[in-house]
């Protein structure tokens, strides 16, 4: 065992020692495929649980991201034993002081419970599963209407507020500090261009209602069991108030092109309005009469916003060296940025179809 792995096990012991189980003979697995945050399964001869490592350079505000997914949860677990909630509620396990996490240094970690038989998908591949997907979204938000949104601390700020973001990228083009400019001129250019589009976001958004919203609402942030029906949504890590057209702009993002996200191949890009019908349509039905009029029509807003702002984010960090997204590859972040642009091109030039699709 090397420095780095039995460091790593006298952490985990450390942390477990907080809880009121017997982990005396306790398997560690890795889990999942998270850039962020480090997880595992552990096993032991009567339970099954997931600990996590929050990575606490991205989520500065650790100790409020659990305490906010503790509210959340039991919120959600109300609403499951009235009969309003469908799905499971995964909690997490508090230590023995009745703490939602532990810190071990300069490390926060939490466990929680495992959810038997269960397993991820990683893309959407036909509109039945689309309209799975939006279901069981629309069901988690649907099921915390209810629920106070301001309660919940923010734990990023200004995540998808487009002025904010639009002001990072002017500061990054000014200061130029790689020199990489002049090889993205145009593609910034285009996005300084979007000012009407900005602006209807900033008046639309000042309109609409908050709620408790997931802001990361990826096929691989559901959990699956079996005949590939979604058994419960997970990583509350984003979980803050915040605007509905946020939530369903990232499924469109994330679920409506037929190409990965930095896929270098852009021209060959469509949008799968198959898709996006099914995400649209199931996501209204199961919000009903708890989605304003206003609600809906944000919607596609949202569908156009969420490509808009993660690319001119790509881009930013492009310009100022890659500092906050991962990159594997020479203007990895750069590809990325090109192509969300990209599927907002699309989805603007669709927005007629779009529109008929939603109704």
């Amino acid at each position: 065992m090397d420095n780095k792995a039995r460091s790593l096990k006298m952490d985990i012991d450390t942390v477990l020692n907080n809880y009121d189980y017997d982990f005396s003979k306790v398997e560690v697995t890795s889990l999942g495929n998270g850039h962020i945050n480090n997880t595992y399964k552990l096993t032991t001869p009567d339970f099954e649980f997931v600990l996590q490592q929050i990575n606490h350079d991205i989520f500065t505000k650790t100790v409020e991201l659990s305490s906010n997914a503790q509210k959340i949860n039991v919120h959600l677990l109300q609403q499951k034993n009235n009969g309003n909630y469908p799905l499971a509620v995964p909690q997490q396990v508090l230590s023995k002081t009745g703490e939602t996490c532990i810190k071990i240094g300069s490390n926060y970690w939490r466990l929680m419970e495992f959810i038997n038989n269960s397993y991820t998908l990683e893309e959407v591949e036909s509109p039945e599963q689309a309209a799975l997907v939006a279901s069981a979204f629309a069901e988690f938000s649907c099921a915390l209407s209810d629920f106070p949104a301001k309660d919940l601390a923010v734990i990023i700020e200004d995540f998808h507020d487009i002025s904010f973001r639009m002001r990072q990228l002017k500061e990054a083009v000014a200061n130029d500090i790689q020199g990489r400019l002049s090889d993205c001129q145009a593609l910034v250019n285009f996005c300084f261009a979007q000012q009407s589009f900005i602006d209807h976001v900033v008046d639309i958004s000042k309109k609409l209602p908050l709620h408790v919203t997931h802001n990361d609402t990826k096929i691989n942030n559901l959990l699956f069991t079996t005949g590939d029906k979604p058994c419960a949504v997970i990583d509350l890590d984003t979980c803050m108030p915040g605007l509905l057209m946020h939530d369903f702009g990232d499924m469109v993002r994330t679920c409506c092109s037929n190409l990965a996200e930095d896929d270098t191949s852009t021209e060959k890009m469509v949008l799968k309005l198959d898709i996006f019908e099914a995400l649209i349509s199931n996501y209204q039905n199961t919000f009903a009469d708890k989605m304003t009029a206003l609600e809906k029509e944000s919607l596609i807003v949202g569908a156009k916003l969420l490509p808009f702002i993660i690319g001119t984010r790509f881009l930013t960090d492009h310009l100022n060296g890659d500092n906050y997204f991962q990159v594997s590859r020479k203007n990895h972040n750069l590809d990325r940025a090109i192509s969300q642009v990209q599927l907002f091109t699309l989805v603007c030039e669709a927005e007629p179809e779009l529109i008929k699709l939603a109704q």
